[in-house]
């Protein structure tokens, strides 16, 4: 049996030791982990319609030839041993020969000029021609005669008075990626006119009348050469090809997520033309396993006009032992003072709670220790490609720790000073997904389809909080255009 002393000492010891584990019992904040929200799907606005540009070419050679067929096209007009009279009854005869037509193109309705008595403009009546134009070209020479006046023009010295033949041949594509040609105009613009008598000033438009007349007959025949061509087989190639994923990297897809193919028109000079098509999609990358293909028939061709920007978009994971490795470091030893108690911050960490919800976990030490939760979502600021956290507050479990346990924390500024620093950069992530870009734009898909583009720019436009990364979606913006191999 102890002294009554020793006794009474041992007493003292242990209630000493009871107030202190009561002390440090009520000065340590360990709530748990919020409770795991439902799964959300991602809000970030979808991909932007984008236009791919796939040149098709198209070789008119056999048009050329059949508008340079005598049998279709006299390349002689003689009219000088017989007189013919106009609808005033003045005798005339005329006589003209042409060179070999030659091809050049316009890209739009071609400005003729009009002027009286030298050019014919021969419009098609009631018929709403396609957007582009070929244009075929050659000269010509000429002499014209009137009686009784013995009036002639571009005989003897003067010959030959000299005319550029001019044809027009409106060209487009059907839905069903035919060619469809008609003849669109058929002019003469003369260099060097004829100088008749007044009486006689209807004689040069009677000519050029028959003249056109005789040509635009040729080239409605030649027009049939275009009209029997069909590029279907060359853009269900194109189609079949960019329906697949195409890898950039081990983890990383391409998938255009094409949907319809418009027509932007023709283009190029000589007998080949590009035939130009829009193939509209909603390009993305994804990243992770390669993703199945979507098969789907060649549609229609879609005659609204076609656009030429071109868009990528790309979920870019970001991992959270990354951010919450970038936020520690600039948090540790972060130092909160109220009157005569204070914190010091020795960790901080940060994860996806689902719904769309970031958690950031704050460690500390000092007259309190353990940790505290802060709740928010996340925020993209397009000015300066930063990720915020929006409406940060304590979760409910922390919050009802904190106002029992440590009211003066709850208080004060420290939830204000956590919620101006929880900012994170995603400059790697943009950087990582412009190179991506840019391999996507640039690059071989299969031995005879290429692609070409440029990237004009890349932002992130939306963010959005999984369990598993944060994932910034970032824009980018360019043009892309496709080299077809062979299609000739």
């Amino acid at each position: 049996m102890l002294p009554k002393s020793a006794h009474t000492s041992l007493i003292a010891w242990s209630l000493l030791l009871s107030l202190a584990g009561c002390s440090i019992s009520d000065g340590i904040i360990r709530p748990p982990k919020p409770a795991q929200l439902p799964a959300k799907q991602n809000l970030i606005a979808p991909a932007e319609d984008s236009a791919i540009s796939v040149p098709i070419h198209v070789d008119l050679s056999a048009f050329l030839d059949a508008a340079n067929d005598e049998n279709l096209i006299p390349k002689k007009f003689d009219h000088w041993g017989s007189y013919l009279k106009t609808h005033k009854g003045t005798a005339y005869k005329y006589y003209a020969e042409r060179d070999d037509f030659a091809m050049d193109r316009s890209s739009s309705q071609q400005s003729i000029s009009t002027d009286q008595g030298t050019t014919l403009r021969d419009w098609w009546k009631g018929v709403d021609p396609p957007g582009s134009y070929v244009s075929i070209s050659t000269a010509l020479r000429y002499k014209i005669g009137t009686d009784p006046h013995i009036t002639q023009c571009g005989d003897g010295n003067e010959w030959p008075r000299r005319a550029i033949l001019n044809g027009n041949i409106a060209i487009g594509l059907t839905p069903n990626y035919g060619l469809s040609a008609t003849v669109s105009s058929v002019a003469v613009n003369t260099t060097d006119p004829c100088k008749l008598h007044v009486a006689d000033s209807d004689i040069s438009q009677e000519v050029n009348n028959r003249l056109t007349n005789g040509v635009r007959g040729g080239l409605n025949n030649a027009v049939a050469r275009i009209n029997a061509m069909n590029v279907k087989s060359h853009v269900e190639d194109v189609w079949n090809t960019l329906l697949k994923p195409i890898q950039l990297e081990p983890d990383a897809w391409l998938l255009l997520n094409i949907e319809k193919i418009r027509h932007a028109g023709f283009s190029g000079v000589g007998p080949v033309v590009d035939d130009t098509i829009q193939v509209m999609a909603k390009p993305v990358i994804v990243f992770g396993t390669e993703p199945p293909s979507a098969p789907a028939a060649l549609p229609q061709l879609d005659t609204q006009p076609a656009s030429t920007e071109f868009h990528v978009v790309a979920d870019a994971p970001i991992e959270y032992s990354t951010l919450s490795k970038a936020l520690a470091s600039r948090l540790k030893g972060a130092r909160f003072s109220y009157k005569d108690d204070h914190i010091r911050i020795t960790n901080a960490s940060i994860y996806g709670n689902g719904g769309n919800q970031l958690v950031i976990r704050i460690d500390f030490s000092g007259d309190v220790q353990g940790h505290v939760y802060f709740v928010g979502t996340p925020e993209m600021n397009v000015l300066t490609q930063t990720v915020h956290i929006g409406g940060v507050h304590y979760d409910s479990a922390t919050e009802k720790l904190l106002l029992k346990k440590a009211d003066w924390i709850y208080g004060s500024a420290f939830r204000d000073f956590i919620s101006n620093e929880a900012v994170l950069g995603v400059g790697p992530a943009i950087d990582r997904l412009r190179g991506l870009f840019t391999a996507a734009l640039n690059r071989s898909i299969n031995p005879m389809i290429s692609t070409h583009g440029t990237v004009s720019s890349v932002q992130g436009v939306g963010v959005f909080a999984d369990v598993n990364a944060l994932y910034v979606r970032a824009m980018s913006d360019g043009a892309l255009n496709l080299k077809v191999m062979g299609t000739h």
